[in-house]
């Protein structure tokens, strides 16, 4: 399975790397929304109006299961300092964005085992 690369935005245009990730362990939906209005005319036609601003992308989640404390703690850092992060995947794609939420499920049957579900707001 191949890890994700992890960069930190240090400057407007400069990026740091961090530690790697795995890949998430479900799938994950990402979406885009049109910022576009819908009128309807006198005539009774449909009209949209399109903002400067055409889209936005949503948050997303991702779901890791049996994370290190390592892992659990990259990104919790993330959150308290309100770090941008740049992730690349394997196949290329990028993900821009902050880390607003991170919610662990701890097993305590297990050997300290963590899944944790983190959720990412897309910032370009």
């Amino acid at each position: 399975m191949s890890n994700w690369s992890v960069y930190l935005q240090t400057s407007a245009l400069g990026w740091s790397a961090e530690p790697a990730i795995p890949r998430p362990n479900q799938d994950m939906d990402t979406k885009i929304v049109a910022n576009m209005t819908k009128i309807k005319l006198a005539d009774g036609s449909n009209a949209f109006i399109v903002p400067e601003v055409k889209r936005n992308k949503e948050a997303f989640t991702m779901f890791f299961a049996d994370t290190s404390l390592s892992f659990r703690t990259q990104f919790t850092n993330y959150i308290i300092n309100g770090d941008v992060i740049k992730i690349l995947t394997h196949s290329g794609e990028t993900f821009i964005g902050v880390v607003f939420d991170m919610s662990r499920v701890w097993f305590t049957g297990l050997a300290d085992t963590y899944d944790v579900q983190i959720t990412m707001e897309q910032t370009e």
